[in-house]
């Protein structure tokens, strides 16, 4: 699958997406599966090799990306075993383009596509172990200044930019809760995005530029969480 042969979503998409998100239910997607199958889930892939080609051939010689589920892609259908919400989709696509191991536990750069808002932005899974014990002495330490530097700068160009909501309501046994950053000791992952009306080129090739364009403001955020996770 050639990363140019992306040409946009299919102009069914964006009805799709909403029409999931208002009838969330085995039936609705039955009956659209043909539209999900060609005008959603095969540009999706592609999407991934176009976004993912111009950051390796551009700022993220490193990136990793493969249009597969479990790697770039996620599933559409959601794990209903542990959740309460037994809706039986997710009214959203994601695809992520990381650096490390593994997309699940890497510092990546994401993108979600709604019928209404696209979000992009950069984070990293759940920490643990000695990679979340470096995270914790780097928010604490000169790397953590830089780090604040970065948000900062990333929320005054992208304003609708937020953190994820943190991990913890305490800071970690250990930890000075007066520190400076002690809030950054909240979150056991970090995510940060922001959210934009989805625009009009989504059903062209024009598209693959747009998430490139806006995955860049968070460059610096993933370069920080590569180093020091």
């Amino acid at each position: 699958m050639a990363a140019e042969s992306f040409a946009g979503f299919g102009p069914d998409t964006v009805g799709f997406l909403a029409g999931l998100e208002a009838d969330n239910s085995k039936a609705y997607f039955d009956a659209n599966r043909g539209v999900y199958d060609e005008q959603v889930r095969q540009p999706l892939q592609q999407l991934c090799l176009a976004v993912g080609d111009r950051l390796a051939a551009g700022p993220v010689p490193e990136i990793q990306y493969e249009p597969k589920v479990g790697r770039s892609m996620f599933r559409i259908n959601r794990d209903l075993r542990f959740s309460n919400d037994k809706t039986p989709y997710h009214p959203y696509l994601d695809l992520a383009w990381w650096q490390g191991e593994h997309p699940k536990t890497s510092p990546a750069l994401i993108m979600r596509i709604r019928h209404d808002e696209i979000l992009t932005g950069v984070g990293v899974f759940a920490l643990t172990d000695d990679r979340l014990d470096r995270y914790r002495a780097a928010v604490i330490d000169d790397p953590g200044v830089e780090l604040e530097r970065i948000l900062a700068a990333i929320t005054a160009a992208v304003p609708t930019a937020s953190l994820s909501e943190p991990s913890r309501k305490r800071v970690p046994k250990g930890f000075d809760a007066d520190h400076p950053r002690a809030r950054y000791l909240l979150h056991d992952g970090l995510h940060l995005s922001g959210a934009e009306p989805t625009p009009a080129s989504i059903t062209t090739a024009a598209f693959a530029d747009h998430v490139v364009d806006r995955l860049g403001a968070y460059l610096e955020l993933h370069r920080w969480l590569v180093t020091h996770t």
